[in-house]
């Protein structure tokens, strides 16, 4: 796909980079640890779902397989996070939306014989504070964002 076209899309480029890596998502709760500590009583630990995790993978281009040496991991984490800024781009929702590189990490796929891989992460959590939990607005923007990445040819692990 050429700038172009994918300029005409709108995505910025973003499905051409999730398709070539083979790009694929997981969502899981975000979750703190709140400590309450009362004077003069024992402390209270609270584990609260402050919003979603949405971990994205991708494959290397050079021979199927990432590694340090090269620079690829750098390269397709840089990659990946202009994607997801693309892809995040037209959130509207009451939350606050992070991307996290993982620049040092492979991730081996257990499916896919051990294939290293990149990983970028996207937190949609609340602008309140720690002690309060997730609602609809993180809920809404999930699923809205995880429409807008399947559109984009990202796929659901």
């Amino acid at each position: 796909m050429d700038t172009k076209t994918s300029l005409m899309n709108g995505d910025g480029g973003a499905s051409e980079l999730f398709t070539k890596h083979l790009t694929r998502v997981e969502v899981s709760p975000y979750v703190v640890a709140l400590d309450v500590r009362p004077f003069g009583a024992l402390p209270i630990q609270q584990r609260i779902q402050a919003g979603f995790d949405l971990d994205l993978y991708a494959n290397g281009l050079k021979h199927g397989s990432l590694s340090f040496e090269n620079g690829e991991l750098q390269e397709t984490v840089n990659e990946l996070c202009a994607a997801c800024g693309q892809a995040i781009a037209h959130a509207k929702e009451n939350c606050q939306i992070e991307i996290i590189p993982f620049n040092t990490t492979l991730v081996l796929d257990t499916q896919s014989h051990l294939q290293p891989e990149a990983l970028v992460r996207i937190r949609l959590s609340h602008p309140g504070g720690l002690d309060q939990p997730a609602g609809a607005n993180e809920e809404k923007a999930l699923a809205d964002l995880l429409e807008r990445l399947h559109s984009l040819g990202v796929r659901r692990y």
